[in-house]
């Protein structure tokens, strides 16, 4: 028995011993990774951005040189010390985080890192209330909180969070200032109940006196007139002040694209409390002309370049010009010139005339169009767009020998003339750009071409997108729906070939090349339908530094007829991918296989830009 117990000393004697040297010999190794167990809340990207001890991949070195992080244990226990209070001012105030043991790799000098972290359960607003103190107005705080209640991040039975608090004071601030209260101050008061972790807030607002607008002074203008921009302006001078219209005249002023630097500052000094307050509008006008040009390569078009020219202030205002040329293999010649008249019937409506001149060459067609569009375009708000666009259009097309649609043409090319009306409306609240991870895409189109516009051919055609994205964890699942039909009013029931539905390809069915599926002329070339559906879905996933990959699985076709849909014959593809994030959108690289349709070979996709 007391053997027992000397070895058992003896042991924990010298794990006291080893374990500072063996922590010693681990100092300045490098950080290869580092991982997170039991964070639930919050992602791994977010809580690496708040340590200091990072990351870095291999990749990462090679290409980018960049420098690894070096282990070192006081920056590790101020790296647990920092995570719990990121978690606190997240609403878990009984989180606990422990380092794990570390990996170790001896040889190349690695470890790797893993944090366990115990949330807890969160912090809950109970209660909010607002008070209004010191105001000689006859202000009703209850009924102006229930107006702006529904916009605070923080609501009864949410999480509570430190950042949101700071939020939402600032918006009731705000919300008193676009009410005429230009020196409101608003301030909180918090109600713990720690046996409950739950909270009430009370917010604090000293409105200060009634102000006016008063008078405007512009600098930084020289090729646009100050008369000009005052005719932009969302107030004129003895308007009751108001926040919100100072900051829709700067928008309003940013998105004519003839400034990069616009600032709108009211004078307020708020120990003095003046009225009326003047208003100080500096800006900073954008190049008149601005050239880009590009090159790139994609396995449907191949090698492509472009040419973008843009000329601001073009006669004078907002008006702008701009020339696009473009060259690809599915457009061997491309030529749109474009003069854009923002502010056409008020602020929100854009009018722009735009000729055009364009060879298409895909695989199931090849045609010279030459023709105009007059697109009116009017913004409802920041996330829905609507347009009315007429379109005038004299279109060649070169038959393919032996095409059954034109068995009696002497002449291997078919002349046509188009003109109609195309109806779009686009709600888009997804976001970033280039890759959403969050929010909603609809667009929905109608396009009514001849009958009382004049045409070789009165059809009508319908489409609808939508699209959807949510992160969840790490990940980020994506789903496509896209559906359409096309009527003829026709005894022929011809249909334009460039008006036709096509699927497959790089943003399409992947498991086939660009525009195989669905009806084939007899020499096998794509012949188009009029009816068309496609579902596509994503799941997204980062790997290191910008490098993420995606598995898909999608389903789709094409019919002849319209308004046609035979949902036993779609054909399925699932395939995988690689995004490298660049300033210009993800370069992909996509393998499509068909299933359960056909023995067919893998596709392959490099192209510029998510799928959807």
């Amino acid at each position: 028995m007391r053997h027992k117990k000397l070895v058992a000393i003896t042991i924990f004697l010298l794990s006291c011993i080893l374990s500072p040297r063996l922590l010693q010999a681990q100092e300045n190794f490098e950080v290869r990774q580092v991982d997170f167990k039991g964070n639930k809340t919050l992602k791994k990207d977010f809580l690496l951005e708040k340590m200091a001890l990072k990351e870095v991949s291999w990749i990462e070195k090679k290409f980018t040189k960049k420098e690894p992080f070096l282990y070192s244990q006081e920056l590790m226990d101020l790296d647990l010390e920092r995570l719990k209070r990121i978690y606190q001012t997240e609403g878990f105030l009984n989180v606990q985080t422990a380092l794990q043991p570390l990996l170790v790799n001896e040889k190349k000098q690695m470890v790797k890192i893993i944090i366990e972290i115990t949330e807890g359960e969160p912090v809950v607003a109970d209660s909010l209330s607002l008070i209004i103190a010191n105001s000689s107005e006859n202000l009703d705080a209850d009924s102006l909180f229930r107006k702006i209640s529904g916009k605070l991040e923080l609501k009864e039975g949410k999480r509570f969070r430190d950042e949101a608090l700071k939020q939402d004071t600032r918006f009731i601030e705000d919300a008193f200032r676009n009410l005429g209260y230009a020196y409101s101050v608003a301030d909180y008061s918090l109600h713990f109940k720690p046996e409950k972790l739950t909270t009430g807030i009370r917010y604090t607002v000293q409105p200060g006196p009634v102000s006016y607008l008063g008078e405007t002074q512009i600098s930084g203008n020289k090729n646009v007139s100050e008369e000009f921009i005052r005719k932009q302006l969302k107030y004129k001078e003895g308007d009751l002040y108001d926040k919100s219209l100072l900051d829709r005249t700067r928008q309003n002023l940013y998105s004519l694209q003839l400034f990069r630097v616009v600032s709108v500052l009211p004078e307020r000094e708020p120990q003095i409390q003046k009225s009326p307050i003047p208003v100080n509008i500096y800006i900073e006008e954008a190049p008149r002309i601005t050239t880009r040009f590009g090159v790139g390569y994609g396995t449907e078009d191949k090698f492509r370049t472009f040419l973008d020219l843009n000329y601001r202030g073009f006669l004078g205002g907002a008006r702008r010009i701009n020339l696009y040329l473009k060259h690809s293999a599915l457009e061997p010649y491309s030529a749109r010139l474009r003069w854009i008249q923002p502010r056409f019937l008020g602020f929100n409506s854009t009018i722009s005339v735009n000729p055009f001149l364009i060879r298409n060459k895909e695989p199931g067609y090849n045609t010279r169009t030459f023709g105009v569009n007059i697109p009116l375009t009017y913004q409802f708000s920041p996330s829905t767009t609507g347009k009315i666009t007429y379109y005038l259009e004299n279109v060649q097309q070169r038959i393919e020998a032996g095409d059954s649609e034109f068995l009696n043409m002497e002449s291997s090319k078919f002349l046509y003339n188009k003109s109609g009306i195309l109806l779009s409306g686009v709600f888009n609240n997804s976001a970033p750009t280039f890759s959403p991870v969050n929010g909603f895409n609809l667009s929905i189109n109608y396009k009514i071409n001849g009958h009382i516009f004049g045409s070789n051919f009165n059809y009508s055609r319908l489409w609808g997108d939508v699209r959807t994205y949510q992160d969840i964890g790490d990940f980020v699942l994506a789903f496509r729906f896209m559906a359409g039909g096309i009527s003829s009013a026709d005894s022929s029931k011809f249909i334009p070939v460039e008006d036709r539905f096509y699927s497959g390809g790089s943003n399409s069915i992947r498991g086939w090349n660009r525009s195989e599926l669905g009806p084939k002329r007899e020499s096998g070339t794509p012949q188009g339908g009029k009816s068309i559906f496609e579902s596509n879905f994503e799941i997204r996933y980062p790997l290191v530094w910008r490098l993420s990959l995606v598995a898909f699985f999608e389903a789709g076709n094409v019919w002849e007829k319209s308004w046609s849909y035979d949902f036993n014959n779609l054909a399925y593809a699932a395939g995988s991918g690689l995004r490298l994030e660049t300033p210009i959108g993800p370069v992909r690289f996509d393998v499509g296989v068909p299933l359960w349709n056909e023995k067919r070979s893998p596709q392959f996709f490099i192209s510029v830009g998510q799928a959807f």
